[in-house]
C-alpha cells in the first residue's frame, strides 16, 4: 500500500509541476508577445488560470500524501496522540468523501448545461474533473491512514 501511495504522490507531483510550467510559460509568452509584438496570445491567460487551478488543487492531495497539511492540535493534550490522529483521519476522510460526492454532482451539471469557458469556448468539465479526483484521493488517503496507520508518513510540518 505504501508503494501505491508513493507512486500516486509522484504522479500528482509531476502533473502539478507540468501544470505550473504551462501556466508560467503561457504567461511569460503572453507578456513577451504584448510587449515586443504588440499582440497578446489568444486564450493564454484563461488557459494559464486553468493550469494554476489544476496545480493548486493537486497541492491538496500532495499535502495530504506528505502529511504536511494544516492540522488542528487542540486535542493533543486531552486525548492520546495515536487516537487523535486516527480519529482526525477518519473525520477528514468522511469530509473529503462528502466533498467528492458534491464535486461529482457539480461536474455532472457542468456537462448537462454544457458550460464553456469564456473567451476560448472549451467545455469546463474536463478541467473541473480535478476537484472530484482531488477530494476522492484525499478521502482515500485519509481513510487508508485511519485503517493502516503504519503507511502514514511522519508529520512533515505545515506548508
Amino acid at each position: 500500500m505504501k508503494t501505491i501511495l508513493k507512486s500516486l504522490l509522484r504522479l500528482e507531483g509531476l502533473i502539478a509541476v507540468i501544470a505550473y510550467a504551462v501556466t508560467c510559460g503561457l504567461l511569460l509568452a503572453d507578456v513577451f508577445a504584448r510587449e515586443f509584438l504588440s499582440q497578446s496570445i489568444w486564450g493564454a491567460q484563461k488557459i494559464a488560470v486553468f493550469g494554476a487551478i489544476v496545480a493548486g488543487i493537486l497541492g491538496l492531495t500532495i499535502a495530504v500524501g506528505n502529511n504536511a497539511h494544516l492540522r488542528a492540535n487542540f486535542a493533543d493534550k486531552i486525548l492520546p496522540w495515536l487516537w487523535v490522529d486516527r480519529v482526525g483521519d477518519l473525520v477528514s476522510g468522511l469530509l473529503f468523501m462528502g466533498l467528492c460526492y458534491y464535486a461529482i454532482i457539480f461536474v455532472g451539471e457542468s456537462i448537462e448545461f454544457e458550460d464553456k469557458a469564456e473567451v476560448i469556448g472549451i467545455p469546463l468539465w474536463p478541467i473541473q474533473l480535478v476537484f472530484p479526483y482531488a477530494f476522492g484521493t484525499a478521502a482515500f488517503r485519509h481513510l487508508t491512514f485511519f485503517l493502516i496507520p503504519g503507511v502514514k508518513p511522519e508529520h512533515a510540518g505545515e506548508g
